[in-house]
């Protein structure tokens, strides 16, 4: 459907240049959310672009852009385009969007809306700046004092078109729209939305425009979202289905299940039909596409769907990587009162393409499991021996995720976690990463640090002090019953001690930091000076 505006309104959908602390992974953005954004703004007739800074527009020389490299104040290092080069590209749009999930990057956006508002007081224009995902629904309060207009708080596809046609009409009323937070008269107003029928699939919403994103730039820089480099693929991801069943604390669904009223179905199961997964699978496939990562935040959820679907994944030549939402219990069976690996369940993920599988083992503790990841699954009954077995049988390289560190852990706890990875290293795990459980804002954990006075008043006088701050690798930011400074250092100790040379160089190859800087170009250079020099 085409729209025709009263004015020849623009939309620029920006991903903002990154910051990572040194010996982190630098990666470009190109996230699945602001591509179905362009994909229901294209819908509905705006004109719309999307730019994501860590790589430039297609075809600029990475060496402007993705190795560039600058060390903040804050000791963190950004990469991407300069922000002097946004000032012109900003003062070309009407509306300038961002989609912030990652806690980490909440300054980057922050400049983003700045440099927007000084476009708009310089060229006596106006600019609309808006955001929304999980990060910025549960810091809209700071982004709208820091020149954010409006902040979305629900599935955005309805929502941005709704401020897109409220933005262009002659009288703006933006209480009509629905899920937003934004500020009249200096104060907050939040908008509801009228209670809907709830439904099992969302074939409605609008395919992502994946075809917006640069992704011959992704192609020759061959860094995913996870995992190691994947040089010479042309690579991009896929949702299957949106929510999940659990609802583990430390995840962003634990809150949104119970803030319905405030953000909608958002967390809950939602479903796209087979036949839609298939022509998104062929959409990709025509676009060059060897390589696809599942996005879904739980793909595993009901595998009698998952036996459906596998034909209308499967193509020639076409392979997989689940690093989200793969759930364990889902790969065992109760046979009358014990458990028994699914080995027909696995032999299906392998036979339509899957090459790449996160196993979230998350810990060796059960008490730890069940107080804050939902008691998803049993270490001790689910047989997680067998479930790697089964995997690497099948072709599948399998890498395993694990928490340390809860608040009240205890370091017995931490180093029973660290020997069962390392037991399952020595059974064939191709490769083993630590983090420490943040509480991330727009988590029950987050909630539960902000439910004390000092700690929310502390939080808020120095939010950027934080969210600078706010990695899984690095010291954690609240208390923990085991020291910060030895939880961090165990992260960074476990990984070096398990991980196997290869694994560590080609995590090495994606540094940020400047030391490394020249082993991570390398490869790449080779074979595209062009795109390096």
């Amino acid at each position: 459907m085409t729209n025709f505006y009263k004015k020849n309104l623009k939309v620029l959908m920006v991903e903002p240049a990154n910051q990572q602390p040194a010996k982190e992974r630098a990666r470009p953005n190109g996230n699945l959310g602001p591509a179905y954004l362009v994909g229901a703004l294209k819908n509905h007739g705006v004109e719309v672009d999307y730019l994501d800074c860590t790589v430039g527009q297609e075809g600029r020389s990475l060496k402007e852009t993705f190795f560039n490299r600058e060390e903040l104040e804050n000791g963190n290092i950004k990469y991407g385009m300069k922000s002097e080069e946004l000032y012109e590209i900003f003062a070309n749009y009407d509306v300038i969007a961002t989609s912030s999930i990652f806690t980490l990057q909440t300054r980057m956006h922050f400049e983003i809306a700045k440099i927007a508002k000084k476009v708009a007081a310089d060229k006596g224009k106006k600019i609309l700046v808006i955001s929304g995902g999980v990060n910025a629904r549960a810091l809209r309060e700071h982004f709208l004092s820091n020149g954010f207009d409006i902040i979305a708080l629900g599935e955005g596809e309805r929502t941005i078109v709704q401020i897109i046609d409220e933005f262009s009409s002659s009288k703006p009323d933006y209480s009509k729209v629905e899920r937003i937070a934004y500020r009249e008269n200096d104060k907050t107003l939040i908008t509801s939305a009228q209670p809907k029928k709830g439904t099992k699939f969302i074939d409605h919403l609008p395919s992502p425009s994946i075809e917006s994103m640069p992704l011959q730039t992704y192609a020759d820089l061959g860094i995913p979202h996870w995992g190691l480099p994947v040089a010479g693929k042309k690579f991009s991801s896929i949702q299957t289905a949106r929510g999940c069943q659990d609802k583990c604390t430390f995840c962003h669904i634990s809150l949104e299940k119970k803030e319905r009223d405030l953000v909608g179905d958002i967390g809950f199961l939602k479903l796209f039909s087979k036949e839609r997964i298939g022509k998104e699978v062929d959409k990709l496939v025509s676009l060059g596409i060897s390589r696809i990562y599942f996005e879904d935040d739980n793909l595993f959820f009901n595998k009698k769907r998952l036996f459906d679907l596998a034909p209308y994944l499967k193509r020639d030549g076409l392979t997989y990587s689940d690093v989200n939402g793969a759930n364990l219990r889902f790969c065992v069976k109760k046979v009358n009162s014990h458990y028994e690996v699914d080995h027909d369940f696995i032999e299906m993920l392998a036979g339509f393409g899957l090459d790449e599988l996160a196993l979230p083992f998350e810990t060796a503790s059960k008490e730890m499991m069940t107080k804050y990841a939902t008691g998803k699954y049993d270490p001790s009954e689910m047989n997680p021996f067998g479930i790697l077995k089964a995997v690497k049988k099948n072709g599948i390289r399998a890498a395993g995720g694990f928490l340390i560190g809860f608040r009240d852990e205890t370091w017995e706890s931490v180093t029973r976690t660290k020997e069962f990875a390392k037991l399952l290293m020595q059974e064939g795990l191709d490769q083993v990463g630590f983090g420490i459980p943040v509480p991330y804002p727009g988590t029950l954990d987050f909630e539960y640090e902000m439910s004390k006075t000092d700690q929310r008043k502390h939080f808020n006088s120095n939010l950027l002090s934080y969210t600078d701050n706010m990695h899984n690798r690095g010291k954690p930011l609240f208390h923990t019953s085991v020291k910060g400074e030895d939880l961090a250092k165990a992260v960074r100790d476990f990984w070096l001690e398990l991980n196997s040379t290869d694994v560590k160089k080609g995590v090495n190859t994606m540094h940020v930091d400047d030391e490394a800087k020249p082993i991570e170009k390398k490869p790449f250079e080779q074979s595209n000076p062009e795109r390096f020099g």
